[in-house]
């Protein structure tokens, strides 16, 4: 298992942070090799917490890689929580995903915990190479997305 945290300080509300992390059927039109992103037998519940399923498919032609994955995703808006899981789905053995936004002075804090094993080693292996990479660039479109919805800052 792989596991990587990352954080970020953002001159963004939480609300709006949060907004975006769970608007999953959106990832396609900001995030970096993301191609498709549906969502599906979404259904709300109490507390301000949604379940859905999600699909999103990964494409990059440089490594001939393009690969569909499925979640199941839980929203929680009173913790500002989005997590995501999948097993057994695609490349994926195991994944666990969880974007907590922190409400702070100035912003919020961003942090993106995932917790994930491939089926593959080799792709394992090549993945690990990468991940600080391309975490980081989901962060920052993560901030780019913020500011082309709410502007500079909050």
């Amino acid at each position: 298992m792989t596991k990587f945290t990352v954080s970020r300080h953002v001159p963004f509300t939480a609300d709006q942070v949060y907004a975006i992390a769970c608007d999953v059927s959106q990832y396609k039109t900001f995030l970096p090799l993301m191609k498709q992103s549906d969502v599906f037998n979404e259904a709300p519940g109490p507390g301000g917490v949604k379940k859905f399923d999600a699909e999103m498919t990964i494409s990059y032609r440089k490594l001939g890689i393009r690969e569909t994955m499925r979640s199941h995703v839980t929203a929680d808006s009173s913790k500002r929580l989005v997590t995501a899981s999948s097993k057994d789905d695609g490349p994926i053995k195991h994944l666990e995903a969880t974007w907590h936004i922190v409400p702070e002075p100035g912003g919020s804090s961003i942090v993106l915990n995932i917790d994930y094993t491939l089926k593959s080693r080799s792709l394992q292996f090549l993945m690990s190479g990468m991940f600080d990479l391309m975490m980081r660039k989901i962060m920052t479109a993560f901030e780019d997305r913020a500011r082309k919805l709410y502007g500079a800052s909050a």
